[in-house]
């Protein structure tokens, strides 16, 4: 999603809110077994901080479906994350604004590669399968002598 700045400062408004659904590269996940869902859900504000330069906050709501690391069972999970940014003309330090225009996609694009988990684990506790005997240990006891 591109957001023109002109056009903001034309309508005379200084700011705007967006809501839209995003269709980013499967490959921004790089979890073994696993899948991003989508779309996307992504919802914020635009606001004007200068001539060439905004400030952008929002959500970004996306899901990862697949094997659980340790139990190996299939599981659906959804990551609700804020980000915010400041955006100004050549920023050598995060996103810019480019021909007066932001490009939204950009900023979703990296909070779901930071964001996404390490592991993917269907919960918290997942106590996995018994390396001995296979048996999944969140749904029973483990056949393995002791």
């Amino acid at each position: 999603m591109i957001i023109d700045l002109r056009k903001l400062k034309r309508s005379g408004k200084d700011q705007t809110d967006f809501f839209f659904d995003y269709e980013p590269q499967a490959e921004l996940v790089d979890l073994p077994s696993t899948e991003l869902i989508t779309p996307v859900k992504v919802q914020g504000k635009l606001s004007l901080t200068g001539e060439h330069s905004a400030f952008v906050e929002g959500e970004v709501v996306f899901g990862i479906k697949g094997e659980c690391t340790r139990c190996l069972n299939e599981t659906e999970k959804y990551y609700p994350v804020s980000f915010a940014e400041a955006l100004e003309v050549d920023n050598e330090d995060g996103f810019s604004v480019k021909n007066d225009t932001v490009n939204l996609a950009e900023i979703v694009d990296e909070v779901i590669l930071i964001n996404q988990p390490m592991t993917f684990l269907c919960k918290e506790d997942c106590k996995g399968i018994c390396v001995g005997c296979g048996v999944n240990l969140n749904d029973g006891e483990c056949k393995c002598k002791k």
